[in-house]
Parts: C-alpha cells; structure tokens; sequence
C-alpha cells in the first residue's frame, strides 16, 4: 500500500501482448512483465489470455472506461515485433525484446538486453523462468524493475488528465466517434467474456468549456454479432467512419451476446449488419422497426444465398429468412457491388453502392527486390481455397510444385487445408487471421511474391468485392484474378493484375510466367499499389459515407420513420 492514502494512483500498464498460449519467449516475456508489474504494486494488465499461475489480467472494455472517466491515462507497452502504434495511444513504451528497433517520436525506449540497443537505454531483463540464472539476478532485476516504473510514470504521467470539478463527465458509450477515430482493434478489442461483440478503447475525453458547446454528432446504432476487431465490421464500418468521427458517433447495440435496446432511444439511425438480423427472431426485429428511428440493412456479401461448399452454408441457410424481412422493410440497403445490389433491388429499391476501400498505410509493404536466386512465395487465402474456386488451380499448383521443387512454397490460410494438400512439403497451411490489424501485418509477413484468386462463375462469387485486390496490391504483391465481373471491373490485364479464364493450362501459364519473369511481377506489384494509393485510399474516399448515410438519418426524437 502507498504510504499516502490519497496519494493519486498512478497510470496503469496496458500490455500488448500475445496469448500466453503461444509459448514464444516474447509472449513469455510480455506476461511475466505484467505479473511483476502488478507483484509490484502496479496496475497491469495484458491484451492476450494468460496463464492461470501469472497475475495477468485480461483487459476490459469496462476496465478502460474506468481507467479514463478517472483521468488514468495508460501507458501502452509494444513489443519490437509490433509495427508502429496500431493502438494509437499517447503514451508508449517500446519494449526490445528480440529484433530491436528504433523507438518512434514520443516513444520510451526499453531493452531486455543491451547489445539491442544503443548505450545508455535502459535495461529490464525480464526473466522467462525460475531458474538459476534468475536467483542469481533476482535483486538486479528487481532494481531495473522499479527503475522502470519510476521513469515511465514521470515521462508520461503528467500528461493524464485529471478530473476536476469544472469538467465535462464523460459518458461511457459503447463505441463514441474517439474509439473509431483510433480504432483498437486487434487482440484488446477482442470479445470481452464470451461477449459476440466488443468495443474499441476510446482515447480521453478533453472535457469542453460550457461556453463552447461540442457539436451533436450523427448516432449510428449498428446491430452487429461479428466483433470489432473483425474485418467486415472493421471495413464497412469502423474504418470509414473513423474519418467522420466530427460528425457521427458509432455505437455498438450488441453487447455480450445481448441486445441493448435503450440505446435505440437516442440513436439517429440504425443498422442491422451482414448476417445479425439472420440471428433474430422477426418479432425481434418487428420490434426494431418499430422503435421510429431509420433503418438500413448493410453487407458486402450474398448472405442469403450461400453455396453448398462454404464452411458457413448450413447456418446461412437458416440466416435467409431474417435477412430477406431486413432488406424489406429497410429505409435503404447498402452494399459494395453493382451485382450486389441487383439481387437485393428486387426486395427494396433503395440500395446504393458503397464500394470498398482501404486503409493504405495498414498494409502498406514496398514491392520485393528483384532477387532472382530467391524462394517464390504462392498465397491463396479465405474463399481461394473453397472447393469450387480451388478446383479451378489445383492441377497447376500441382504441376508447378514438381517443376520447381524447393524454389517455390505455397501459403494456403483459411478455414482448412484444401483436400489434398495435407503435409505437402512445399506448402504451409494457416489458420484464417481474423482480427483485421492481425492480418494485416500478417500479410505483409508472409512476403508474398504472387497471389492467386480463383473464382468460379457463380451468383456468390459475382456478389463478392474486390477486397483482395485492395489488400494484395496495397501489399506489393503481384496477383492473378479469374475473369469475372468482382475483378474486371478494377482490374487492368496486365497492367493492375492478370485476370485469367477459368482453365487450369491458362493459370498454369500466368503462374509460370510470373515465376519466370521478376520484371513483371515488380510492374504488376507496382503498378497495381499505385492505382490503390491514388484511387482507393480510404482516407480520400470515406466523406461518401457520411452522404450516404446522412441521407436517411433522421434527428433523435423526431419519431420519423
């Protein structure tokens, strides 16, 4: 205990960190900062699950709204391995745990061992076991611990914001226009005790004189199952309004698996997202249509419609019902395709395109050297290794795998590996990524030299967005794309990407020639990262979301509808 009772407390610990389970020293290490931390009187907590015999608890929403109506302002601590200041936070520690790198501009340098670093930086060597060489170091490390703490929270604890009498209280939305403004999605905005959705960390609230008035924002209620560090709410919500966070207010209306229907009372519009009004009973619904506020249906995907082979067609077949009565009685529909939109005008007329764009800068990766001696990495990811669409490669793959041996490895991530393909010496089967920034900056690790994008010519696949083009070409990876329409409309051949008719000799030619020839991969890389730079950067595009929407949204009250 401090030895002043009222002794203001200090800033707390948020530690970026991944789940314990993976065992790797860094999350090793990351966890048992956060358990010394905490032994040592602090408050500490971490953004991966822990192990039961560490003192790491799991970061909450609740916990940093606590943390913020009291003016606790956190310290962020990232490892070396995590790729600027995904969290946005304002005050960062970087932890040298492996790589070693430069700490980035307002950032406090931390090194487990010196040769990372350059002289002078300080030291905590955080032990991964109970072992000998801990006992011997034990009184060092604990020295270099309260060392820690004290310089971290003189660095960046004047710059908390204390409550005072005079300010504004802040009010604990679920999701306020600040939290989408820094979106803190990954691993902390993960479902937070068996919740189905979550909300990002908002950034303190500067309280506002009560001579100048904050401006009322837009209150977008969104109905959404799938959380908020997933990509399609992240891609077709958070994101883009992020960049209105002046004019509208995101808040979340599912909240650990439940309905929060009061927060209907002040929304000014509401939105029933993807595949969540396919979960609800219609009196459920009747009873949201009937609350007068606006209503749009919103989705990127055929979700009524699901073919036989997607790992999701046995529950999309039960969604039809509830998301047909939502597209019905919606004011509007919004989705990300022309073709998209064709189906869903036969139950509503009112559905406007909204395409999607991409935050450029999250997955940005300068387009691979011209290294003709070096390994060529091959991704298909998500729907590229469903049945039907991998059916349309697995004959060239097959065939360019005896051809090229070891020069050529495969990254297959998704839901499973295709048949087949188990244990190939010459592939890597992953798991689908789904925390958006995750993936992201898994994409850029994965150093893809070429991507493939097989579709088969259905309604499903006609429906889809060409969401992979944004991401492979914001990436720098040179990609080849079946001929249809969710890529011929963006896609250049042979400029932007290959677009190939869906025969095996024709993707067996693409692949060889991208293979064989440095020289176009880098112009296609090129080529195709500039047109997603200039035209379909997020940053530049997001204000037609605000008209979109700012067409039905009717004023809180109002009892329009």
């Amino acid at each position: 205990m401090k030895p002043d009772l009222f002794t203001r407390l200090h800033s707390p610990y948020y530690i970026v960190a991944p789940d314990y389970s993976t065992n790797t020293d860094e999350a090793r290490c990351l966890h048992h900062l956060c358990h010394a931390l905490n032994l040592a009187g602090e408050e500490a907590y971490v953004t991966g699950e822990g192990c039961d015999a560490l003192r790491t608890p799991l970061l909450t929403q609740a916990l940093i709204d606590t943390h913020l109506r009291a003016g606790r302002n956190p310290l962020v601590v990232y490892a070396d391995s995590v790729s600027g200041n995904p969290l946005a936070a304002t005050n960062v520690v970087r932890y040298l745990i492996g790589a070693g790198a430069a700490a980035g501009a307002g950032e406090m340098l931390v090194t487990r061992r010196i040769e990372l670093a350059a002289p002078g930086t300080q030291v905590l060597t955080v032990p991964l076991a109970d072992d000998a060489a801990y006992a011997q170091s034990r009184a060092l490390f604990a020295r270099q611990l309260e060392e820690f703490i004290a310089a971290s929270q003189q660095r960046f604890n004047q710059a908390a914001i204390a409550p005072t009498e005079s300010a504004t209280p802040v009010a604990p939305t679920t999701l306020a226009a600040a939290a989408a403004a820094r979106i803190f999605p990954g691993r902390l905005a993960r479902p937070l005790q068996n919740s189905t959705s979550a909300a990002p960390m908002r950034r303190p609230v500067v309280p506002v004189p009560a001579a100048a008035p904050a401006k009322r924002k837009k209150r977008l209620v969104v109905y959404s199952v799938e959380s908020t560090w997933s990509p399609c709410p992240q891609i077709r919500l958070i994101r883009p309004f992020a960049h209105l966070q002046g004019d509208w207010e995101l808040i979340w209306g599912i909240e650990n698996g439940r309905l929060q229907h009061e927060r209907i009372a002040n929304a000014d519009l509401i939105v029933l997202h993807r595949f969540t009004p396919g979960l609800m009973s219609i009196p459920t619904l009747q009873g949201i249509f009937a609350a007068k506020v606006p209503v749009i249906y919103e989705s990127d995907d055929l979700l009524n419609a699901i073919p036989h082979d997607h790992p999701e067609a046995e529950q999309g077949a039960n969604w039809k019902e509830g998301i047909e009565y939502a597209v019905r009685h919606a004011k509007a529909v919004v989705v990300s395709t022309e073709f998209l939109a064709a189906k869903y005008r036969a139950l509503n007329p009112a559905v406007h395109v909204l395409p999607n764009y991409i935050d450029y800068d999250l997955f940005y990766r300068p387009v691979p050297a011209d290294d003709r001696g070096a390994r060529i990495n091959i991704g298909l990811l998500g729907s590229s290794i469903q049945p039907s669409n991998f059916a349309l490669v697995d004959e060239a793959l097959r065939a360019l795998t005896e051809r090229y041996g070891e020069r050529l490895h495969i990254d297959f991530v998704g839901w499973e590996c295709p048949k087949g393909w188990e244990g190939h010496p010459r592939t890597t089967f992953h798991s689908f990524v789904h925390q958006y920034v995750d993936y992201a900056a898994q994409l850029r690790e994965w150093n893809w030299d070429i991507a493939l994008i097989p579709l088969a010519s259905d309604e499903y696949n006609q429906c889809k967005s060409y969401i992979k083009w944004l991401d492979y070409s914001a990436a720098g990876i040179a990609s080849i794309f079946s001929n249809v329409s969710v890529y011929n409309e963006v896609v250049t051949h042979d400029v932007t990407g290959l677009l190939m008719p869906n025969s095996s000799q024709a993707w067996l030619e693409a692949v060889t020639m991208l293979i064989e020839s440095p020289q176009k991969r880098q112009a296609l890389a090129s080529t195709g990262q500039q047109e997603v730079r200039d035209n379909f950067n997020l940053r530049a595009k997001a204000a037609r979301y605000g008209e979109i929407y700012g067409q039905y949204a009717t004023p809180a009250g109002t009892g329009l509808q």
